[in-house]
């Protein structure tokens, strides 16, 4: 999503690129040459975007880097997963990530296509050990692993379904770049102009995910060199 790679952009010092490519900023981290670009909202849209990235060019790793809604009580709100496996929800593959050394990766990352803040849907998810979801990261892991090319998963966690900071209608004021439908959000706070501060964390919370995750991203590159 767009506020996911204002974080990754900022950390880096990160420079845009001429063009419309698919990787328009880029810069160096270290012995690393670093392009940032979306991928959408989505496994699908994931896959696509990986796909066209790699046939683009010669990648040593990939990295998704972003936000995730977390499920197990050690990933409060603000808090690192870097996962070591992500699977696709239900029962995908369950595929292993292979972080920048040192780095020592912890917990397992489910993938799902839509919001499931219903406790009925993510209960099942914690209780068969994932601690966390996100959108893409299988997706992303699934293209790299058929072509040979490492893989790491870097989220925040910008929310948890126990605090229900978001809900459908909440989810469904996003644009599918991650960025904020305005007319869809000044309908919303019409009907209800008391939304606005909740509306206005959730922002608060989805940044500091965002840097957090871009920060470590960055960090972990500089001292893999």
């Amino acid at each position: 999503m767009r506020p996911e790679l204002k974080a990754v952009v900022r950390a880096g010092g990160l420079e845009r690129v001429p063009g419309d490519g698919a990787l328009p900023y880029s810069g160096t981290a270290g012995q690393w040459s670093v392009s940032a670009g979306l991928i959408g909202m989505g496994p699908a849209a994931a896959r696509r975007a990986t796909r066209n990235v790699l046939d683009s060019g010669t990648f040593d790793h990939v990295m998704v880097v972003g936000i995730a809604g977390g499920l197990d009580p050690a990933y409060p709100v603000g808090s690192l997963m870097v996962p070591s496996h992500v699977r696709l929800y239900p029962d995908g593959p369950l595929r292993p990530a292979q972080p920048l050394a040192p780095r020592l990766a912890s917990g397992h990352l489910m993938t799902t296509d839509g919001l499931f803040s219903d406790e009925e849907m993510w209960r099942p998810i914690l209780e068969s050990g994932f601690g966390a979801v996100d959108m893409e990261a299988a997706g992303v892991a699934e293209v790299c692993q058929a072509v040979g090319v490492a893989w790491s998963v870097y989220r925040g966690i910008s929310d948890r379904p126990d605090e229900h900071l978001v809900d459908q209608a909440v989810f469904s004021l996003g644009k599918p770049d991650g960025s904020a439908d305005l007319v869809a959000v000044a309908k919303y706070l019409a009907r209800d102009p008391r939304r606005a501060r909740a509306l206005a964390h959730l922002n608060r919370c989805m940044e500091v995910a965002a840097r957090t995750a871009a920060e470590a991203a960055f960090l972990d590159l500089a001292s893999s060199s």
